[in-house]
């Protein structure tokens, strides 16, 4: 995970560092959805991301608050969401604070964050813990997805507090969009 947050970090300063002026890869402070470890199930939909299409998925995923990283360079349109772009909608989807944007942060394992606890089957406040997931490309249903920079529609509250946001995004796409050329 270290290696992880220091690679982004360091694309960041790339990116910081070019002639361009544009950074695409940016600290967000506020709301934010994270879903670093949360399954998804195919919409049955389409979502476009950076011109290329994917089959859609849906995850849920727990709503924090505080410092996140984001992506200034998604944009697409989702067959449930619509058409988003962070660049245009920097602290939320739409606007409004019923939606939020899924970006990442790291935790270790000292921090305590919410996430569902597969031996209970509820959500709850936890230690960071590293699971194995099975990834089969046959089927989207047991794929991997991506809901990096991707919307979210908060949803519920679960009865220990827990906002949970249904976050849209693409099965079997890059973790890492890339700036579009102008």
């Amino acid at each position: 995970m270290k290696k992880l947050l220091f690679t982004l970090l360091s694309v960041t300063f790339l990116f910081g560092c070019t002639p361009e002026p544009e950074q695409i890869v940016v600290l967000h402070e506020g709301s934010f959805s994270f879903c670093g470890a949360s399954g998804a199930v195919p919409t049955g939909k389409k979502i476009t991301v950076q011109g290329t299409e994917f089959d859609e998925g849906c995850a849920i995923c727990p709503v924090m608050n505080g410092l996140s990283i984001s992506n200034l360079a998604m944009e697409g349109e989702s067959g449930t969401w619509g058409e988003f772009n962070v660049k245009e909608n920097v602290q939320t989807p739409d606007g409004t604070e019923n939606t939020v944007w899924s970006f990442f942060w790291f935790f270790d394992s000292t921090d305590v964050v919410p996430q569902f606890n597969p031996e209970t089957k509820e959500w709850e406040m936890m230690h960071p813990k590293n699971r194995k997931f099975k990834i089969d490309f046959s089927a989207d249903s047991t794929s991997m997805s991506n809901m990096f920079a991707m919307p979210g529609v908060i949803f519920d509250t679960t009865e220990t507090g827990i906002v949970l946001a249904k976050c849209y995004g693409p099965l079997n796409e890059a973790a890492v969009p890339l700036p579009t050329s102008p």
